[in-house]
């Protein structure tokens, strides 16, 4: 339904838009949303949050898994031990029970291991989610702002994050683009950490700079000759 209002208003603007043009002289431009998006500081803070997110669910669950792994080790001794023939029907017993209880504890930590790595999957998308409406309100909110500054009509986006597959504007010369000047707004604000400092030259211990010889000659400059006396 969505796919297919979206065809309906571009097939309404392919027959409306030039009548418009004519009597009004519309003024239309474009933007790259994935541009604007992936180039936005904000975007590559919020990215880098979400790894590192990540990288401590994936450590806590590998510790939840890595305690499963001891239980069941526990757990097999345990069976192990209680087959030994020398025990009484009383020991064989009070281990039996205590090997029911191992089994329970291994399942009850599967349980919160499935459930953990479910949890985390889902706080990582919503988050992922917000993020992603938020930042976007944010460009969409410097996108009016410049095109009502400039008495643009509209603007479509050219990159194809507004649809599923193809992009709104299916051709463009590349005039009246307001993707560079937006971004530029939007990294406006960056902090200074988040810009790329050019690497030192690495200097090797003991080493030195050479000191500029004086009055040596160039290499294709012939030698002065004094005149004798």
């Amino acid at each position: 339904m969505k796919i297919a209002l979206r065809y309906l208003v571009l097939a309404t603007l392919a027959f409306i838009v030039p009548s418009i043009s004519a009597a009004a002289e519309l003024k239309l431009a474009t933007v790259d949303m994935r541009k604007l998006f992936d180039g936005y500081w904000k975007t590559k803070r919020a990215e880098a949050d979400l790894k590192d997110k990540a990288t401590g669910f994936e450590q806590k669950f590998k510790t939840m898994a890595d305690d499963r792994q001891k239980s069941i080790e526990t757990h097999q001794k345990m069976v192990g031990n209680a087959s030994d023939p020398a025990l009484s029907p009383e020991e064989r017993e009070k281990r039996k029970k205590l090997i029911e209880g191992k089994v329970i504890e291994i399942r009850e930590i599967e349980q919160a291991l499935q459930q953990f790595d479910r949890s985390s999957r889902e706080t990582l998308t919503t988050q992922r989610r917000n993020i992603t409406e938020k930042l976007t309100a944010e460009i969409r909110d410097v996108i009016n702002a410049k095109s009502k500054a400039a008495s643009y009509a509209m603007v479509f986006d050219s990159s194809g994050m507004s649809g599923p597959f193809a992009p709104v504007v299916m051709y463009h010369n590349g005039q009246s683009d307001l993707t560079d000047d937006v971004l530029k707004q939007l990294n406006a604000t960056a902090p200074p950490e988040t810009t790329p400092v050019p690497p030192k030259k690495e200097v090797t211990p003991g080493e030195t700079k050479p000191a500029p010889k004086k009055d040596e000659p160039k290499k294709d400059e012939p030698k002065k000759v004094e005149p004798k006396k």
